[in-house]
């Protein structure tokens, strides 16, 4: 009976110090990729402004049938692009469990023919320290897809 107890207060005590830990990371997180590529801010606005020309540069909707230029499924998750300016493209990524990612894309233009692309997703986590703990995960997992996305945006980009 003393060692059931003993473990069910260590499993509590170390689930209140995974809590606490967890609470200490970030509710909001931001993963961030940039680009410079030698083209024209308007060509790569015709290139991220909606999914058909998202279909050019993004893995996974390459080989895809997209019936709309705002709204596609892609794995487990759906893609809307929600605004479109030649700035600033804003979309949400939202994944079967209903989990919402809002994604920015902003064109700075450097010169007439030097741009720069600013790729970022921003999730907002709930208090649960598992769902903080794993969001951290994002860096890595989010941002090399971002890097292969933004190069192939820069390929595509640069030879037409």
């Amino acid at each position: 009976m003393k060692l059931l107890k003993l473990g069910l207060i260590s499993v509590i005590f170390l689930f209140i110090i995974v809590t606490i830990i967890g609470l200490l990371f970030p509710s909001k997180v931001v993963v961030s990729r940039a680009i410079d590529i030698t083209q024209s801010s308007d060509s790569i606005y015709t290139l991220t402004k909606n999914l058909y020309g998202w279909q050019q540069w993004v893995q996974g909707l390459d080989k895809k049938e997209i019936t709309s230029p705002v709204s596609t499924k892609i794995g487990n998750s759906t893609i809307s692009i929600q605004s479109s300016t030649p700035n600033k493209i804003i979309g949400k990524w939202v994944e079967k469990n209903g989990e919402e990612q809002l994604t920015t894309i902003n064109i700075i233009a450097a010169s007439q023919n030097q741009t720069i692309v600013n790729w970022q997703f921003e999730q907002h986590t709930k208090w649960y320290p598992w769902a903080r703990l794993t969001s951290m995960l994002n860096e890595k997992v989010i941002g090399q897809m971002m890097e292969i996305n933004l190069a192939s945006l820069k390929k595509v980009a640069e030879n037409n």
